[in-house]
């Protein structure tokens, strides 16, 4: 969408503008926890892959080109690591869920969506469970 059609005005411009925002990704963050509802996936530990994807509360970077008014990615990364290494949980969803919202809190975001994946399921056809959670700020 060009710049032109983000500065919409009249009804429509709320939609329009809304859906002008930069999406930030961080895409396939490796992490090793201590998560499952078996002892043994407790206990041994397992990679995971976390997916984040915020939408900011604002333009502001888009339009300012300064990092200042950027999202920090390493700071999402901490975040997600020190949550996913630091703790554990019995569920992924619990686990997506404590990201998602801590990202929300910390970040200032509209929208925060988080994907974790786990492999080594012990299927003999192979596969991951993959859990999606999204947390939106009230207006």
């Amino acid at each position: 969408m060009s710049g032109t059609a983000c500065r919409a005005t009249g009804r429509a411009a709320a939609r329009i503008v809304e859906a002008c925002l930069a999406i930030v990704r961080l895409e396939g963050l490796s992490v090793f926890g201590h998560h499952g509802a078996r002892p043994f996936e407790k206990e041994a530990g397992q990679r995971l892959e976390v997916d984040v994807e915020l939408e900011p509360a604002d333009d502001r970077a888009e339009h300012s080109d300064r990092l200042g008014d950027a999202t920090d990615y390493d700071a999402i990364y901490r975040t997600v690591r020190e949550i996913a290494e630091g703790r554990s949980f019995h569920l992924l969803e619990a686990l997506a869920a404590t990201i998602a919202g801590e990202l929300l809190a910390r970040f200032g975001a509209r929208r925060i969506r988080v994907r974790i994946a786990k492999q080594n399921l012990g299927w003999t056809t192979g596969g991951r469970a993959v859990v999606e959670v999204t947390r939106e700020r009230r207006p």
